[in-house]
Formats: structure tokens, C-alpha cells, sequence
């Protein structure tokens, strides 16, 4: 009873998450028609997991599985996206006396790990903690460790989708094989350097869901 009366509640998170993801996402494409359409197609995808969420938790003999198993595959993409932010960052750090080299890694065929990013990220913020918090959220301990995690994961996101995608975009238009400008050097450095905060935050954000699965 206690679950059902609570499952509710985590939409009003939820679907905030993911309607700034989706504007956010349309931003990119510098259109205001577009991040019309991301922030709908947003609230309309929170709407629907919490909704199928809510309506799986109903089931007693899903519940329970559903809620254990969603926290572990939610472990464990983030635990793979910390390692992947890890690695990447290792390898700008290792270069970041050249700039040059640095943006000779964020290019093709490399590609800065871009494919990778995509796929775990949206993994993360599209389904994995909206997912994971309804299913777990009548269960105290469970859901303040998921919002914790989830909300600095938004942040950085957010953050992320302001500032990082669109720096590495400006980047990019560089010429190859061309000298740096020196403010055009200083902007990869900076941004090097922040992402560390970023690599952090999913570090933290793994270890918030792990330490979730012991509590009951």
C-alpha cells in the first residue's frame, strides 16, 4: 500500500529531468522550433516511464525484481561511463601541453569517444534513473541515494549540453594541421581541466547507485 501511495510522487522529478534533456538536446540544432519539440518529446517520454513504471510496480511479483534489477543494470552502465570518462580524460591530460594533440584526439577517428558518450549518457539520462527512481522511490533509503545521484548526474548534463557540446562544436571548426590561436589553446585547456569535474560527477553518481543496492 505504502508503494503504491508514494509511486506517484517521482514524475514531479522525472519529467522536469528529462523535458530540460530533450530541450536541451534541441538547442543544438540552434532552432526554437526544435527545442520545442525536444522539451515535448521530453515530458512526453517522463510522462510514459513514469506512468509504465507506476503501473509494473503494481504487479507483486515484478515489484521487487524489477526494482533490484533496474538499480544493478543502472550500476552497471554507470560504472562503464565513469571508466569510459576516465580513460578520456587520462589520455587529454597525458596531451595537454600540445593542445594541438588534444583536439587531434576529440577528432575522427577517435572522435573524443563521441559514440560511446552518446550511447551511455542517453542510456543514463533517458531511461536508467527515471526508470531506477520510480521503481525504487517507496523505499526510503533507495530513492534519497538515487536523487542524489541523479540530480548531480542532471546537472552535469545540463552543464554539459551549455557549455562542453557546444565548446568542442567551436572547436572542431579548426583547421587541421593548423597552428592554434592562443585563445583558441587556452578555451581546449579550460575545457580539459573542467571536465574533470564532469568525470567526477559520474564517478560519485556510480557510487551512489551502488551503494543503493545494499538498503532495503
Amino acid at each position: 500500500m505504502f508503494a503504491k501511495r508514494q509511486q506517484g510522487r517521482p514524475i514531479f522529478f522525472v519529467v522536469p529531468a528529462t523535458t530540460a534533456i530533450g530541450a536541451l538536446s534541441g538547442r543544438l540544432a540552434g532552432s526554437a522550433a526544435v527545442i520545442a519539440i525536444g522539451g515535448l518529446a521530453g515530458l512526453v517520454w517522463g510522462l510514459a516511464v513514469g506512468y509504465t513504471a507506476d503501473w509494473l510496480s503494481r504487479r507483486e511479483r515484478w515489484a521487487e525484481k524489477l526494482a533490484v534489477r533496474s538499480l544493478y543494470l543502472g550500476v552497471l552502465v554507470a560504472t562503464t561511463l565513469f571508466g569510459g570518462s576516465l580513460f578520456a580524460m587520462m589520455l587529454y591530460a597525458s596531451s595537454l601541453s600540445v593542445p594541438e594533440t588534444v583536439l587531434g584526439l576529440m577528432r575522427p577517428p577517435l572522435g573524443g569517444g563521441f559514440a560511446f558518450f552518446v550511447i551511455f549518457n542517453s542510456l543514463m539520462e533517458w531511461l536508467l534513473f527515471p526508470a531506477t527512481l520510480c521503481l525504487n522511490w517507496h523505499l526510503l533509503a533507495r530513492r534519497t541515494l538515487i536523487v542524489a545521484g541523479a540530480t548531480l548526474y542532471y546537472l552535469s548534463r545540463v552543464w554539459s549540453y551549455l557549455y562542453f557540446v557546444p565548446r568542442i562544436l567551436q572547436f572542431m571548426e579548426a583547421p587541421a594541421g593548423a597552428p592554434l590561436a592562443p585563445d583558441l589553446a587556452d578555451q581546449i585547456v579550460q575545457w580539459v581541466n573542467l571536465s574533470w569535474i564532469r568525470a567526477a560527477i559520474d564517478g560519485v553518481a556510480a557510487v551512489l547507485l551502488l551503494l543503493a543496492t545494499s538498503k532495503r
